[in-house]
């Protein structure tokens, strides 16, 4: 895949430099024209009637060559966004994704202990690794998809999206090239809150029939008096009633219809996603659903073209010598103001929904990362059997450089399972790869595993836990609190992952020993699968399983090989690092 990626990434640069030249010979030809429009001028201004073909001529080729000159520059545009989602895609091959800015740090629930322990949000992150979403619709919604419980039906339906998309590249790098040309303050604007507020039907200064009918009285009178049927201060007194309530109400409907204007390009990039969806979407549920809605007769297609219209309509305020005739003899601003209503009424709840099923859709795309990026990956098969079993083949760390991570194997069929090992020997890191693909798993995506059976659970961590001194909580305190939420879940007698890195480290040892075999006590039950690393040797007679991890010596240096084995520890490195750093002989 990363081969192919880079051939795509050739292919843009390749075009984005051709476009280049071809813009340059472009303008260089409407220079040139320009020349001669402005010396058949100069020539029939000497009275040299025999230019008009010339000026004509060139004045239309000039015309023919700024056409194409937007043309492409719009394909360049759309080059160079593909080359940048390209780009941004191969950045997860060498590690330079943690510099990409969107980290999701504002989408972080401080009640889910779990996402800020297993590193879901946050420099770093899984988000950070997967995320593709360009509208808040899909930030959210992947945000979502990762951090809350989901039924299993709809897993196995957001995984047949996934493995459609994975598997037609094209059309995700289009959709991601699409929703990428749009800037970041353009994308913002598209927020469900922003649109929702947009949508409000804007109230009208008088009743609508006489916005409709008095140009057409105005006109009319106006026609009479050039004709000289009716005085003209008939007219006069008609035109500066209605040229009073133009001026009146153009502050205010102006500024609403302004805000209108500024989802312009939001609304395009939208009509122009769908077009593509109902022309090129693969099969699969979620896009199904989406082309369906598209196709009805009234739907959002014929609604977004409608407004594109209306859009249009509204960009005659740049021209100040067409809209101030426009504005005084036809109340334009109001007759634009009476369209946009009509098209709230008719269509504008249809775009909220389109918005939210392309954030869907974002969100579903972000979840093919991982099957872009990795060698082994898969979709996690989910059971229903009477005990949560979570069985792991070849499972290796989503965010470790896949040409280096260590892929291990474990089986959990039991309710304790304890890791015991050396410093730094990969306790924590396993514990977190376990973690975050049953995350991956459990919002549809793939997993960095070679096999992966598992069931819904709810996750529950005691990982990272920190002394906060504005609330009087110690370390030690702080852990107490996090136990205590996991143990209460225990009643709920529902599927539990249950990941705990090194329980009570903050107090003595005999109280740390008794109080974890109290904690391993109140865990074991048939819909718990608990995941706990510990240095006390003493608790492996309190698991029902254990694994290890273990380190080697050879020429005076400590290597880890990060491969889980069977059983408890049975070596110590402790003594060794800290003669290795020189605190003791």
């Amino acid at each position: 895949m990363k081969d192919q990626l880079n051939h795509e990434l050739q292919t843009a640069q390749q075009q984005i430099s051709q476009q280049g030249k071809r813009l340059s010979r472009i303008a260089l030809i409407r220079f040139l024209l320009f020349l001669v429009m402005a010396w058949s001028v100069f020539q029939l201004a000497e009275d040299r009637q025999g230019w008009w073909l010339m000026l004509l001529v060139s004045g239309a080729l000039f015309l023919l060559c700024l056409h194409h000159h937007q043309q492409l520059r719009r394909q360049q545009q759309r080059w160079m966004a593909r080359s940048q989602i390209l780009q941004r895609c191969l950045m997860r091959f060498d590690g330079s994704w943690k510099t990409l800015p969107d980290t999701g740090a504002d989408l972080i629930d401080p009640q889910q202990n779990h996402v800020l322990d297993l590193d879901v949000f946050g420099p770093n992150s899984l988000y950070q690794y997967l995320c593709m979403a360009k509208l808040p619709q899909g930030r959210k919604r992947l945000a979502e998809l990762l951090s809350c419980p989901h039924d299993e039906t709809q897993i196995i339906r957001r995984q047949k999206t996934v493995r459609a998309l994975r598997e037609n590249l094209t059309f995700l790098l289009d959709d991601w090239t699409e929703s990428h040309l749009l800037s970041d303050q353009q994308a913002q604007a598209l927020s469900r809150e922003k649109v929702e507020t947009l949508l409000q039907p804007v109230t009208l200064p008088v009743p609508r029939w006489l916005i409709r009918s008095l140009p057409i009285v105005t006109l009319t009178m106006l026609a009479l008096t050039v004709s000289r049927i009716v005085p003209p201060l008939w007219f006069m007194l008609l035109f500066f009633a209605q040229a009073a309530l133009a001026l009146f109400s153009m502050g205010p409907v102006r500024c609403s219809l302004q805000t209108a204007s500024q989802c312009r390009y939001g609304l395009q990039s939208s009509l122009n996603r769908c077009r593509r969806i109902v022309h090129q979407a693969p099969a699969c549920p979620h896009l199904d659903t989406l082309v369906s809605q598209l196709s009805q007769k009234e739907g959002f297609l014929h609604g977004a073209a409608m407004l594109d219209r209306l859009l249009d309509l509204l960009s005659l305020n740049a021209n100040p010598f067409l809209y101030l005739p426009c504005q005084l003899l036809l109340l334009w601003d109001l007759q634009c103001l009476i369209r946009w209503n009509h098209w709230i009424r008719r269509g504008g709840r249809q775009w909220l929904s389109v918005l939210d099923q392309l954030g869907e859709l974002e969100a579903l795309e972000s979840l093919t990362m991982c099957g872009l990026t990795h060698q082994e990956y898969c979709f996690p098969q989910f059971h229903h059997q009477p005990q949560p079993d979570l069985q792991l083949t070849r499972i290796a760390h989503p965010l470790l450089d896949p040409q280096t991570a260590i892929a291990n194997d474990l089986t959990l069929n039991c309710s304790l399972t304890v890791i015991t090992g050396s410093n730094m020997s990969g306790k924590t890191t396993f514990m977190r790869t376990v973690g975050l693909n049953q995350i991956l798993a459990q919002a549809g995506g793939y997993v960095c595993a070679a096999a992966m059976s598992t069931c819904c659970f709810r996750l529950l961590s005691s990982m990272r836990i920190r002394d906060d001194l504005s609330e009087g909580i110690s370390t030690f305190y702080g852990e107490l609190m996090r136990i205590r939420q996991i143990l209460n879940a225990v009643a709920d007698k529902q599927p539990l992952l249950i990941l705990i890195d090194e329980l009570f480290r903050g107090t003595n040892s005999l109280d740390r020993i008794d109080g974890s075999k109290e904690v391993l006590k109140r865990l074991d039950h048939p819909w718990i699968r608990a995941l706990i690393t510990t240095h006390d040797l003493q608790l492996c007679q309190s698991a029902k399983a254990n694994v290890h991890f273990e380190e080697q010596y050879q020429d005076g240096k400590i290597l880890f090989d990060y491969r889980l084995k069977s059983g408890p520890c049975t070596t110590r490195n402790a003594r060794y690092l800290m003669k290795m750093v020189g605190i003791s002989d």
